[in-house]
């Protein structure tokens, strides 16, 4: 019940809005620097997930981290789909694989505040992938497609958004817990909201 609460909601919506523009901020950053050495103009790495979304296929690969999403395509969707034939099974693999990264990458991170491993990457990343699924299984038909075809788009991307946001807190809540947006605050401009 606490995972579809409002406050739950949108403090998960809030956070994954900043980290999803401290990713844009400092992959910009980092796509400067990069032209002004090298003089090569390079791709956007996240366009507009938080506003632009329009299904979670899209969400995740068109609108968010496309670097990642392009590494997981080429290297793990593509060998598996291939290898077994299942899109379904590809889809799988790569929210695995994608699980396993941010799990490793965490425990990297957050090494010296004995973070422990907890499967949570796995959980979020999974419960995307089944997102994913029910997608392609429920897109398909002719009245969902009626139906999603007469929604205003930022309505769209809203419901979008709510489809993952109540288990958003398994990837943003070690990073609140060991200060990663207590950092972005110098950095980023930051509102506060603290209760009465």
């Amino acid at each position: 019940r606490e995972l579809i609460s409002w406050k739950h909601l949108m403090n998960n919506y809030f956070m994954a809005l900043i980290l999803s523009l401290g990713l844009k901020q400092s992959t910009v950053g980092i796509s400067l620097l990069y032209s002004l050495v090298f003089g090569y103009e390079t791709e956007d790495v996240v366009l507009s997930p938080m506003t632009k979304s329009q299904s979670p296929s899209e969400f995740w690969g068109r609108q968010w981290n496309v670097a990642v999403h392009l590494g997981l395509k080429n290297g793990v969707f593509k060998p598996i789909r291939y290898l077994t034939n299942s899109k379904l099974m590809g889809v799988l693999a790569a929210f695995v694989v994608s699980g396993i990264i941010h799990e490793y990458v965490n425990l990297v991170i957050f090494s010296r505040t004995g973070i422990e491993f907890k499967w949570k990457y796995m959980i979020f990343f999974g419960y995307n992938a089944c997102l994913l699924f029910a997608e392609h299984v429920f897109g398909s038909i002719e009245i969902v497609q009626n139906i999603v075809s007469k929604l205003p788009k930022p309505l769209i991307t809203a419901l979008v958004l709510c489809t993952a946001l109540p288990v958003a807190h398994l990837f943003t809540g070690d990073w609140i817990a060991h200060g990663y947006f207590d950092a972005v605050m110098y950095a980023e401009p930051t509102i506060l909201c603290r209760s009465l």
